[in-house]
Parts: C-alpha cells; sequence; structure tokens
C-alpha cells in the first residue's frame, strides 16, 4: 500500500474512532481538558507510530495502549495534587472501560447511526446528507436551502442530538 493510500487509511481510522479513544480518556476518571489533552498527545504519537501498525490488527486496541501511557504519563505530572487517582484505580477504570467498549462494536455504532439516520424525516435526512457528504461549505448549503448559516448549524445541531439519543438507545437495549 502508497505512503498516501496508508496516511488516508491512519485519517479515516482515527476519524472513526476519535470519539471512542475520547470516552476511554474520560472513562478514566479524567477532566474534560485533560481528557482533550490526552487526546490530542495520543492522537499525535498514534500519527508518529503509523508505520508500526500492522493493518487489519484492532486499531481501537492500539489506541487504548497508547492511551493508557499517556493517562499514566500525564498522572505522574500531576502527581503532587493530592487528588489525583492512583495508578490501580486507573488501570481498573481503563478495564472496566475496554469491556463496556467491546460489548459495542464500531458496527454496532455504524449499523444503528444507519438505522436512526433512515428513520429521520426526509427533510432532516437530505440536510444530513448534504452536509456531510457534500463539497460545499454550510454557507453554500445554507443559502441552497433558503436559511442563514447560523440557523443550518442549529439545525444540524438539533439533527444531531436525535441521531445521538436513537442510537444511545438503540445501543443500550443490546
Amino acid at each position: 500500500m502508497s505512503d498516501l493510500n496508508t496516511d488516508k487509511l491512519f485519517v479515516k481510522l482515527l476519524a472513526k474512532n476519535e470519539r471512542h479513544i475520547r470516552s476511554f480518556v474520560r472513562s478514566t476518571g479524567m477532566d474534560w481538558n485533560a481528557t482533550d489533552e490526552i487526546s490530542q498527545s495520543v492522537a499525535l504519537i498514534m500519527w508518529k507510530k503509523w508505520k508500526q501498525f500492522e493493518v487489519g490488527s484492532d486499531f481501537m486496541k492500539w489506541a487504548r495502549s497508547i492511551a493508557r501511557f499517556e493517562i499514566l504519563k500525564y498522572r505522574r505530572n500531576l502527581s503532587r495534587n493530592r487528588l489525583v487517582f492512583n495508578k490501580d484505580l486507573i488501570e481498573l477504570l481503563a478495564k472496566s472501560s475496554e469491556d463496556v467498549e467491546a460489548d459495542f462494536s464500531s458496527q454496532d455504532y455504524t449499523e444503528s447511526l444507519q438505522l436512526c439516520i433512515d428513520r429521520l424525516p426526509q427533510k432532516s435526512k437530505k440536510i444530513i446528507e448534504m452536509v456531510y457528504q457534500s463539497e460545499k461549505t454550510i454557507k453554500q448549503i445554507a443559502e441552497e436551502i433558503g436559511k442563514s448559516a447560523t440557523s443550518l448549524y442549529k439545525t444540524v445541531d438539533r439533527i444531531r442530538k436525535k441521531l445521538k439519543f436513537c442510537i444511545e438507545s438503540r445501543l443500550s437495549a443490546m
């Protein structure tokens, strides 16, 4: 596989799993700022080590192992703070998060998302398709459908919230 294709694969896999990586980091007791910082570090390290990744193996398993080390490194740097969890608790939280995540594969999320999109009203479905599948900017799409960009952002946000609720409902029923 050419370097360009493997680079595109990395971007695709990271985009697909970024939410899961952030959830994993957050599940270890990190606040939102620490979660942002650690998740960015994880993505950067993954990019630097991308050539070492064996294409076809479990991307999330690789990401979680890197995240675990970054969480521990972050905690070490904060060790002077008395309110920091100890290493054993972090490991326990990380393991618990892996177990929960293992129950729902990326395929479960993707299937749930597709079913939830299919249940949207036609107008909402069209907006989602235009925003996420076209090369147009939000401003261009807003002009095309006769809305302001701000109004379109709000509409997309409402649709995304509906999709999130639908996906979470489907996954919790599994």
